[in-house]
């Protein structure tokens, strides 16, 4: 009696087991030919790309103007600003140029069809469907990154070196949205990538003396690295759009109101669709 019970219970959990997986598989199917579905209709798409009226710069090193505190708040602004390293050399029209270059070339190898606010009319008059990109806000903010270099020797002593690297993050905030669909949402989502001085070293033991030493070359970044890594993000982002795009196809089309727990991207390379993973935008709260 008991094994029959046994095999019983054991044989409804396979059954079990099988349905799961099969609306599993059944569910990424769905998904998948979804995202196939709009790869399919991509070169027929426009997008409006709205800049930002100005980059915000910041630089959060608080710590080195000396009685920060008891300043008045334009006053810290105003010394954060002069003290900085990198963000008062930037100049907006060179950053802006590789940024929003980038970004269009970017869109155009995925197919889609670019225009800008000079455009408008033109962009208007496409009968095909239509997204406003809107980089609501930019954002270069200066600061510094502490890494500590560690190793252990003998199994037994640790030796380490500490830095203190500069470090320029570039924050995004973009608004994608729909045209001429009433059930359009305008999602707010972020991307942040950064540069820093490189750091290369080891330790080295001297065995006849027993002195361990750091030996590294530290090569400092400047302003022009701002410009590159402007351009590299453009490209990229480009990316995060279509991949945005396409997921939120296949949200609005899987027709159970749940957003998919898989997030797609697209290689344009390849013409392959995989899990974006943590490479993608971050959606944020409204």
């Amino acid at each position: 009696m008991f094994s029959t019970t046994f095999l019983l219970k054991k044989s409804s959990l396979h059954i079990i087991f099988i349905l799961v997986l099969f609306s599993v598989l059944a569910s990424c199917t769905v998904e998948r030919k979804l995202a196939n579905d709009f790869i399919y209709i991509k070169d027929s798409l426009s997008v409006l790309i709205i800049p930002p009226d100005q980059i915000f710069k910041t630089n959060v090193k608080t710590w080195e103007i000396e009685g920060f505190d008891e300043m008045e708040a334009w006053e810290q602004e105003s010394k954060l600003f002069d003290s900085s390293l990198f963000i008062k050399d930037v100049n907006d029209s060179i950053f802006f140029e590789r940024y929003f270059n980038s970004l269009q070339a970017g869109l155009w190898e995925f197919g889609l069809n670019v225009f800008y606010e000079d455009q408008i009319i033109d962009f208007m008059a496409v009968n095909t469907p239509a997204y406003q990109v809107a980089v609501a806000q930019l954002e270069i903010e200066e600061d510094i990154f502490p890494y500590r270099a560690e190793e252990v020797f003998d199994d037994t002593v640790a030796y380490y070196e500490d830095f203190y690297l500069n470090n320029v993050n570039i924050n995004n905030w973009y608004e994608i949205t729909k045209l001429n669909d009433p059930l359009a949402v305008n999602n707010l989502l972020y991307a942040s990538h950064f540069v820093m001085d490189a750091l290369e070293g080891r330790f080295v033991n001297n065995v006849f003396t027993g002195e361990v030493k750091f030996k590294y070359d530290l090569t400092p970044m400047d302003v022009d690295q701002i410009y590159q890594l402007a351009e590299i993000l453009g490209e990229k982002y480009a990316g995060y759009i279509f991949d945005y795009m396409l997921n939120e196809y296949v949200y609005r089309n899987i027709g159970n109101g749940i957003r998919p727990k898989s997030y797609f991207h697209y290689d344009k390379q390849t013409k392959a669709l995989y899990p974006a993973g943590d490479d993608r935008f971050i959606f944020m709260e409204n």
